[in-house]
């Protein structure tokens, strides 16, 4: 029995080990990073350097690409995309293991994407720059939507078995969507899919009853003057509306229990930011659910972006 148990656990190593060896090859240089003081090569999360014991400042998304023609561009932007995937789960997939989504980069083939279309944008940004098209700026506005738009793809095509909230396919229809040309209110019902959700929403004010209208009037919806309205959300606890948020098409207002109503106009988005289960808007609280607070923090993350983009 003893070798019996032998046998199958050489066989399961032989089967195991060249693809983990695989793996660590490919992983490698996402893993890892530089000791600020001495270079030593560290673990992505460590945060002390074994070698000089020098503490280690937290990960941020990304450096700065500065052009510098001569250089590999196609591959210093490949090389971001590991440490934004990491953020990106710590940020949207709290507890999930980053290892499994780094594996399935190469698993699924998604690593041939990465690469072809980190090389279209480098073409598209070394061309710009020799016709004196694009500066500093508008090199960041590319690669941060670079990195933002291919891992939404890669967490919904590829990773749905290992994100805890299930996020929408169809908000990839966005990904080259431009502002103002993009129909709000139908990216709006995309990214917060209100079909998985229990919440009781209005999207139809002629059949909504006129008492819950006057009521989220009066308590935290205060649109200007033919400011359209796309859509309603009760949260009250007896269905009085008033409390909730409420989505314009300029901006989101809403109202917490034991709240003040709050607004953000979407010209006006400085950061929307994921906290244990709620959502932070420019430093408001926000709080739903934890699959609509997720979404709702991609929907507006998106708008920023495509405002950004008609500057």
């Amino acid at each position: 029995m003893l070798q019996q148990g032998f046998e199958r656990l050489v066989l399961l190593l032989f089967f195991l080990l060249p693809k983990i060896a695989i793996f660590s090859t490919h992983c490698r240089k996402e893993f890892m990073k530089k000791c600020q003081s001495c270079e030593t090569e560290l673990p992505f999360e460590a945060k002390f350097c074994f070698n000089c014991g020098a503490p280690q400042a937290e990960a941020t998304l990304r450096e700065p690409i500065l052009f510098e023609p001569g250089t590999d561009l196609t591959q210093r932007i490949i090389d971001q995309f590991f440490p934004a995937l990491r953020l990106r789960i710590k940020e949207e997939m709290a507890g999930s293991d980053y290892a499994q989504y780094a594996e399935r980069v190469y698993e699924s083939g998604f690593r041939d994407l990465l690469h072809r279309r980190a090389g279209t944008i480098a073409d598209k940004i070394e061309q710009s720059h020799e016709e004196g098209l694009i500066d500093q700026q508008a090199i960041d506005y590319w690669i941060e939507k670079f990195n933002s738009e291919l891992l939404d793809y890669f967490l919904i095509r590829h990773c749905q078995d290992l994100n805890p909230i299930a996020l929408p396919e169809a908000i990839l229809r966005y990904q080259d969507a431009t502002w103002p040309g993009v129909h709000l209110f139908e990216m709006v019902l995309d990214y917060l899919d209100f079909a998985q959700e229990k919440e009781v929403v209005y999207t139809d004010f002629l059949i909504m009853p006129m008492e819950k209208l006057k009521n989220a009037s009066k308590s935290f919806l205060f649109p200007a003057p033919k400011e359209k309205i796309l859509l309603i959300c009760d949260q009250s606890l007896f269905g009085s509306c008033k409390e909730g948020f409420a989505l314009t098409e300029r901006g989101l207002y809403w109202k917490a229990h034991l709240e003040k109503p709050q607004q953000v106009r979407f010209d006006n988005i400085m950061r929307v930011e994921n906290s244990k289960e709620w959502i932070t808007i420019n430093g408001f609280f926000f709080n739903v659910n934890s699959r609509l607070n997720l979404k709702m923090m991609k929907l507006l993350k998106k708008i920023k972006q495509l405002q950004q983009s008609s500057l």
